[in-house]
């Protein structure tokens, strides 16, 4: 016999329609955001994992930020000491061209010339400050402005310098930080005072630093005095460990350019799967997307026409 639709299987095919609609919202949804949820109480079970992954990417995105201006201050340090290196070389090639020549003709300039570019490398500014005044960025780290002022500094200039003794400690990665900061006095200061030795000889005046010549002092003559000899000698191995001392210390920078280099290709590597992890939850495949779409769409199709016919049943139909 057939029946005609109760009220109880009307709520029924009602209820299953609404449900249709329901998920066919939620997968328009998903395909117009990209979204599996718009909300974390939707996706519960993995709200703790998101939000530890979300917490991760950030420090390791403010990690890579703080790299790349480590990596540039490096650079600039590798410069900077790459100049005082020659500077320094460059004095001790005087000092051997003199001596080989046994002339005084141009020793002066190219101490001068060595002076220059030590005072310019010291004041290596980068869009921070000076690069080696410590904390105190915007301030030089030398409080002199030509050859002669080494006449009246200290014996060793240590007066001539004053940036404090303040390096930053930077977070390079989740396990690892960096401290940067190179100070003037650390590396200009055998520079300094093999040049003010220099200019004190020339200027008539016995160095009273170690290893003090026996004089009588300059200035150096052509041809060179005996004492000129002896004491532009006496420099050359101070000269030697100056050079070689700033060749380690750039040595050790160009380290650092290393484990820098290294890390920030690690934490490149850890950002994409951080951000790989973060989209597995939070993110719907495409494809699977709208072919869910086309699913439910077809299942809430299915549903009105059941519930329209259902609709349009009456018992006049069974009565005629």
């Amino acid at each position: 016999m057939t029946r005609v639709s109760t009220f109880q299987q009307s709520q029924l095919l009602l209820n299953d329609m609404l449900q249709n609609q329901q998920a066919a919202n939620k997968a328009q949804r998903q395909v117009s955001t990209g979204h599996v949820a718009d909300f974390y109480k939707d996706i519960y079970q993995d709200t703790a994992s998101l939000t530890g992954a979300k917490s991760l990417l950030a420090r390791l995105e403010q990690h890579k930020e703080n790299s790349g201006v480590i990596k540039s201050t490096l650079f600039s340090y590798d410069q900077a000491l790459g100049g005082l290196e020659k500077a320094g070389t460059d004095v001790k090639e005087a000092v051997i061209g003199a001596i080989n020549s046994s002339t005084a003709l141009g020793f002066d300039a190219a101490i001068e010339g060595a002076f220059e570019a030590t005072m310019n490398f010291l004041n290596s500014q980068t869009s921070e400050g000076y690069l080696f005044s410590g904390s105190k960025q915007d301030t030089s780290p030398l409080n002199i402005t030509q050859v002669s002022d080494l006449l009246a500094a200290a014996e060793p200039p240590t007066d001539i310098f004053v940036n404090n003794s303040l390096k930053k400690t930077i977070k390079i990665d989740e396990n690892r930080s960096i401290e940067l900061g190179i100070l003037a006095d650390d590396v200009g200061l055998e520079i300094m005072t093999a040049i003010q030795r220099i200019v004190l000889w020339q200027n008539g005046t016995v160095p009273s630093t170690a290893p003090v010549p026996a004089g009588p002092a300059g200035p150096a003559s052509t041809p060179l005095s005996a004492s000129d000899q002896a004491f532009l000698t006496g420099e050359i191995a101070n000269l030697e460990d100056l050079v070689k001392n700033l060749a380690e210390k750039r040595g050790i920078n160009g380290l650092n350019q290393k484990i820098v280099d290294e890390t920030l290709v690690s934490l490149d590597a850890q950002i994409d799967q951080s951000k790989v992890f973060i989209s597995n939850i939070e993110d719907v495949d495409a494809a699977e997307a709208i072919t869910n779409l086309n699913q439910k769409n077809f299942a809430l199709e299915a549903s009105y026409n059941v519930l329209s016919q259902v609709n349009r049943l009456s018992l006049l139909n069974f009565l005629r």
